[in-house]
C-alpha cells in the first residue's frame, strides 16, 4: 500500500511539473483565439483535465504535439458548445510564434528570479528592507523614512544605491 502511494505522488509531482513547464504555451495558445479571461481559464482547465486523463499515454518525445493538439480541440470544443461560428478560423498547426512567446515568457521568468536573487544580495540588510518596503511593497519614502526613524534623503540614497546595484547585477536580455 505504502508503495503504490509513493508512486502516485511521484506521477503527481511529474506532472505538476509538466504543467508549470508547459504553462505559458497552453495560456498562449488560448488566448490567440479566446479574448475573454473567464471562457480562456474555462478552456485551460478543460486542457488540464484532458492532459491528466491522458497522462499514461505521454512521453517525452509527443508531449509539446499532444498539448498544442489538446488545446486547438478544446477550443474547438469551447466554440462549439457556445454556439459559435469561428472554428473554420482555428489553424490546424500552431505557428512558430508560439514558441516565441514561450521563450519570451521563459527569458521573463528567468530575469525575475535573477532579479528577487540580486535584491537579496543588497548589502547593508537596512538598504535590503528600504528598497523591498518601496519597490516591492509601494510604500512612500517618506512613510518609510518616518518608520525607521531616519531622514527622507537617506531613504532616496538607499533606494538610489539599491537600483544601481541591481543594474550592475543583473542583466535583462
Amino acid at each position: 500500500m505504502w508503495s503504490s502511494n509513493r508512486h502516485i505522488k511521484i506521477e503527481e509531482q511529474e506532472y505538476y511539473t509538466l504543467l508549470h513547464k508547459f504553462h505559458p504555451l497552453i495560456i498562449a495558445l488560448i488566448y490567440k483565439k479566446i479574448k475573454n479571461r473567464d471562457d480562456v481559464l474555462d478552456v485551460y482547465q478543460n486542457v488540464i483535465i484532458h492532459i491528466w486523463q491522458y497522462r499514461s499515454k505521454l512521453d517525452s518525445k509527443n508531449i509539446e504535439g499532444i498539448i498544442v493538439k489538446t488545446c486547438l480541440q478544446e477550443i474547438a470544443h469551447f466554440y462549439r458548445n457556445t454556439k459559435r461560428t469561428q472554428t473554420d478560423a482555428l489553424p490546424l498547426d500552431h505557428s512558430d510564434t508560439t514558441m516565441e512567446d514561450v521563450l519570451i515568457a521563459e527569458r521573463k521568468e528567468q530575469n525575475l528570479l535573477e532579479i528577487e536573487k540580486a535584491i537579496e544580495e543588497l548589502i547593508p540588510p537596512l538598504r535590503r528592507k528600504i528598497f523591498k518596503m518601496n519597490k516591492l511593497d509601494g510604500i512612500t519614502q517618506e512613510k518609510i523614512a518616518t518608520t525607521l526613524n531616519i531622514s527622507k534623503r537617506t531613504v532616496e540614497q538607499h533606494i538610489s544605491k539599491s537600483i544601481i546595484f541591481l543594474k550592475n547585477k543583473v542583466k535583462i536580455y
